[in-house]
């Protein structure tokens, strides 16, 4: 089983909330903002609904955005079973699993059958049992298949269209008799008639019976009018989609950015680039063999000092099809390459497909030549080097190959650095073309505008591992002046660094003519003013080839490496501090199994909310019966829980069996098995004892509702009791304290913001750089945010050296414990005296609420227990002046 990264829990986390709110009553467009909101975006795009056919207006439909190499395949596989579970409240669903091409359709549909592979395992931990069919074999499902287990059906969009051959076959009559027998009548207009005006047996009519989850990978494939229109054929439950480059119109639920799967070493940055102009493409290709081979050795130790096996692969884009051979026989002839580790894939010749596992230590790959793009749904992480050789520019054969270059072997980084990267060789007259290209081929891989602009880094041609995006020169001390060095670096303010020990001059940020003529001039040879001179340029054209300013800048505190330390809140134990989390709230010991189990007068299992088909009850026998109900009051989730319970109620069950299913389903870590079973037994015999039920099988039908009310009841006393807990810690004499001992350090974190500001505003003391993670200027409405409006009042104080947008759950923030859940206050601020200032902006409406008194009672303990430290002020209704008083204040 692979184990989720942390970004990949958080969007995971987003959908799981979504599909629950939903559930519970909430419409699509409210659950949507609700979940923006937590995630600390609440100014993102409103929900816009699909008006299709069979796209009603509450039918859920979101977009989950995951750049090339986040893993958006097993996203889908446990996004799948969420909304199984938490949607449509089932045991078991029909999911139609929508991919591009055939060929990615054989290669998911082999991953989900194979039992060993990682897929398959997510899948069924998400949906328990599965079976896993292409289009082709689910027009041969018989009702007992679809009935004992989840089914995937595994297919294009274009099967799904009337006029192509397999959508006649889908549309058409076929062995779907058995499904329609016994069709709930309410249901039956639902359904398509054939020539009879009978329902038709089809694959499509059973979908439609089934209301089918939709998973749409790579959907900005499949955003035309058309295909909305062939996805409400059937009628689905919900659509998910996955991609890396959302259309217009799309209802993002929650973005992954490049720096958080940077962070989480998922792919390989930066792009190093090297290029070369048009007439030594030659000299080009050899350097990029050379650095291939010098990766291999480098992997080679990497496999003795961890015992991972990396093999680097080069991907050669020739100029023309044609071509291809003959370069093959060159770098057999001129390189000693041996033949087999040599593959050509284009247009009809495809050498890999021969290949087999490409991975597997014994495939001797080492070289891939192609001239527009690799065999679809080609991806290896061994891809570690791309080299161009085509003089005619295109984005398009760019992006199509950069992608694949990107992911990071094992998901884990190397302990040899160069294997982190990737690196990228281009026959070009200006390196600002290749620059702007690769930025628009890592745009069309998911990368904002400015993670295209930072992941992208210019190398000069012979080095063969190259160093980091800021220049470093080495020098001897017969080179240099280092007194006059020292003097014109301090003079600079930080834009040059100057390491007499090593004998480095490191160029951190643009320098204007004058800068560069007083640097260069405490140099005393001639090849050491050149070596300076040059990474004095190649900085600069890496700061304008996206359209920087050409002018010099003050490096941010980050470049400079300034310390950024901000201190924890932490709990003295004899084993030390340790930092003030949620396990402190619940270490001691609590009885679940005597607290009040009532649950709430108004729930009464026996009336379930209506919906457009009307209701479902048990009859006498435990027999299901269903009566068509008003159509002008009804919701789509009523109707689609409804229709989900009328295919099927579970037979069977015991008082017993209906204890155990809510143990599982209900999360419960903190509290012992028998404890909760306990609970859970009091809780369901006060409610039949209340209300006269003698027939377990009402409780079944409703189990899930039965399931948020008691989990709901355990959650009332769980956050009772760490209320409690919380409230004796925050008073006078408590174990918390704030000491050096749990600190974090900005310098030393990774910023990964889900996306970075770009408005016009050039802040100034931010950590990382004038664009600011999660941080919007406008509203949807177009009026200036008030965070937003709070951070210019910040960056503008002179108080302020320099501050950090605090990024919301993300375990690299700064964060403070309430009794319910983390707390990350909107800004942290390092004072010029030395204090930390940290600052959470609350809008009016929300100053005076619980959990904002929780907020600002923990942060003023944080305050008070750091001898002066650290200070915390909450501003509300735009008083940002209290930011400036606590900032002045000596106390």
């Amino acid at each position: 089983m692979i184990t989720l990264k942390d970004y990949q829990v958080r969007v995971l986390d987003s959908l799981r909330t979504f599909f629950h709110l939903c559930s519970t009553g909430q419409p699509p467009a409210e659950a949507f903002e609700e979940v923006q909101r937590q995630n600390g975006q609440p100014y993102a795009a409103a929900y816009a609904s699909v008006n299709v056919a069979g796209l009603t207006y509450g039918m859920p439909y979101v977009c989950l955005r995951v750049p090339t190499g986040g893993g958006k395949t097993l996203l889908a596989c446990h996004a799948a079973g969420s909304a199984m579970v938490e949607l449509q409240h089932a045991e078991r669903a029909v999911i139609l699993w929508l991919v591009p091409s055939n060929t990615i359709l054989d290669q998911t549909a082999d991953a989900l059958r194979d039992e060993r592979h990682p897929y398959r395992r997510a899948l069924e931990q998400a949906c328990g049992a599965v079976e896993v069919v292409t289009i082709e074999e689910a027009l041969r499902l018989s009702r007992a298949m679809v009935e004992g287990q989840t089914v995937v059906i595994v297919a294009t969009i274009q099967a799904f269209r009337a006029e192509d051959t397999t959508g006649r076959k889908v549309y058409g009559q076929g062995n779907f008799l058995e499904h329609l027998l016994n069709v709930p009548a309410d249901r039956v207009g639902d359904l398509l008639p054939g020539p009879d005006g009978k329902p038709l047996p089809s694959l499509v009519n059973m979908l439609r019976l089934r209301r089918p989850i939709v998973v749409v990978d790579e959907a900005h494939n499949a955003r035309t009018e058309l295909s909305f229109a062939t996805l409400g054929n059937v009628l689905p439950s919900c659509i998910i989609e996955f991609t890396a480059t959302p259309a217009r119109g799309s209802n993002v639920l929650h973005r992954v950015s490049a720096a958080e799967l940077n962070a989480a070493e998922m792919v390989k940055l930066p792009l190093r680039v090297v290029t070369r102009l048009p007439g030594q493409a030659d000299q080009l290709l050899a350097e990029a063999v050379t650095l291939r081979g010098d990766l291999e050795k480098l992997a080679a130790a990497e496999a003795q000092a961890t015992g991972e096996y990396v093999r680097p692969i080069m991907l050669i884009q020739a100029d023309r099809v044609d071509a291809c051979e003959p370069l093959r026989d060159r770098l057999v002839a001129e390189f000693g390459i041996p033949a087999e580790q040599i593959k050509i894939s284009v247009g009809s010749k495809d050498d890999l497909a021969a290949a087999g596992d490409v991975s597997l230590p014994k495939c001797p790959v080492r070289f891939i030549l192609t001239v527009q793009k690799l065999r679809e749904g080609w991806d290896c992480p061994f891809a570690y080097v791309l080299c161009s050789l085509k003089e005619t520019r295109s984005a398009t054969a760019m992006e199509q190959i950069v992608g694949r270059v990107l992911r990071l072997p094992r998901a884990g980084k190397k302990q040899h650095a160069g294997l982190n990267c990737a690196y990228v060789f281009s026959v070009s007259p200006q390196i600002g073309e290749v620059l702007q290209e690769l930025r628009d081929a890592l745009e069309s891989n998911g990368f904002t505008k400015t993670e295209a602009e930072r992941g992208v880094a210019i190398e000069q041609p012979f080095t063969p591992l190259l160093g980091l995006q800021q220049k470093t020169v080495a020098v001897v001390p017969a080179e240099i002046d280092a007194a006059a060095t020292r003097i014109q670096v301090a003079a600079m303010g930080g834009k040059v660094r100057f390491n007499e020990e090593k004998g480095e001059i490191t160029v951190l940020v643009p320098l204007d003519a004058a800068e560069k003529e007083k640097l260069t001039g405490c140099l005393t040879s001639p090849a050491a003013r050149a070596r300076v001179a040059e990474a004095v340029e190649a900085v600069r054209e890496a700061e304008t080839a996206f359209g920087g300013r050409s002018a010099t800048r003050q490096p941010s505190p980050y470049e400079q490496q300034l310390d950024f330390r901000v201190p924890r809140l932490g709990v003295r134990e004899e084993a030390g501090v340790f930092e003030f989390e949620s396990t402190h709230l619940i270490e001691h010991p609590w009885r679940l199994s005597q607290k009040d189990a009532s649950l709430p007068a108004a729930y009464d299992p026996r009336i379930r909310p209506a919906g457009q088909t009307g209701s479902l009850n048990v009859g006498l026998k435990g027999e299901v019966t269903a009566e068509i109900g008003d159509a002008a009051n009804c919701d789509f989730v009523t109707t689609l829980h409804q229709q989900v319970l009328s295919l099927g109620l579970p037979g069977g069950w015991e008082l017993e069996d209906v204890i155990a299913w809510l143990d599982r389903r209900i999360d419960h870590q903190d509290i012992p098995v028998g404890e909760s079973a306990e609970f859970l037994r009091k809780a369901i015999s006060g409610l039949m004892a209340r209300l006269g039920i003698t027939d377990v099988g009402v409780l079944v039908l409703d189990r899930f509702r039965l399931r948020d009310e008691i989990e709901s009841k355990i959650q009332e006393h769980r956050a009772g009791e760490r209320l409690a807990v919380f409230q004796q810690f925050l008073l006078p004499g408590s174990a918390l304290t704030v000491s050096e001992e749990q600190t974090i350090d900005f310098r030393t974190m990774t910023y990964e913001p889900s996306e970075t500001y770009s408005g016009g505003f050039q802040f100034k003391k931010h950590y990382f750089g004038p664009r600011p993670g999660e941080l919007r200027e406008r509203t949807p409405a177009g009026a200036t945010t008030e965070e937003f409006a709070c951070a210019q009042y910040i960056d503008s104080l002179p108080e302020v050296k320099f501050w950090v947008r605090n990024l919301a759950r993300k375990a690299t923030s700064f964060r403070l414990l309430t009794s319910t859940d983390w707390f990350y206050p909107d800004f942290v601020c390092q004072l010029h005296d030395g204090r930390v200032l940290a600052v959470e902006y609350k809008g009016k409406n929300a100053y005076t609420n619980v959990d904002s008194q929780e907020k600002r009672a923990v942060g003023a303990v944080w305050a008070a227990r750091s001898g002066g430290r650290c200070r915390f002020v909450m501003p509300t209704d735009g008083n940002f002046a209290e930011i400036a008083a606590v900032a002045r204040s000596p106390q």
